[in-house]
């Protein structure tokens, strides 16, 4: 019995690795894009603590119905809905990132520009997608303000 020829398969690693790149690319996790330059540390805890607290704040005090739970607790802030839904946000000390994950969007990944926290991948600050995300399924979450 004969087989047709199969096509010519790159290693596990190489083809890893293309892939690990190109997703960076398209959702700018910097765990894998390793070349760009970094906040310091300090500066990091600083910005994304200031960050999780200020988002904390303005929905534990708007006291929305739609929402069941909200902690932050250890740079990880979590949001959970009524319907069961939950959203997270957290520092990711390793890649200096706030890394976002939403029943709406799923996992995007902010890095700190200078004034915001930017997804590269959406063009959008985390405030922005938070707010826009969070409206879907929280109507009254639009006078929320950050």
């Amino acid at each position: 019995r004969h087989l047709p020829a199969q096509p010519m398969r790159t290693s596990r690693c190489a083809a890893h690795g293309d892939l690990a790149r190109a997703f960076a690319t398209r959702t700018g996790r910097g765990d894998v894009d390793t070349d760009k330059e970094q906040i310091d540390e300090t500066r990091f805890h600083d910005k994304a603590d200031q960050t999780l607290s200020r988002l904390h704040d303005a929905l534990d005090t708007a006291e929305l119905d739609d929402i069941d739970d909200i902690a932050l607790d250890d740079g990880v802030l979590s949001i959970k809905l009524e319907s069961g839904g939950s959203f997270v946000i957290n520092k990711h000390f390793a890649t200096r990132q706030i890394w976002y994950a939403s029943p709406v969007s799923g996992a995007l990944y902010f890095s700190y520009t200078g004034d915001s926290w930017l997804c590269e991948a959406r063009g959008e600050t985390l405030e922005h997608i938070v707010r826009a995300d969070l409206v879907k399924l929280c109507p009254a979450a639009a006078d929320v303000s950050f």
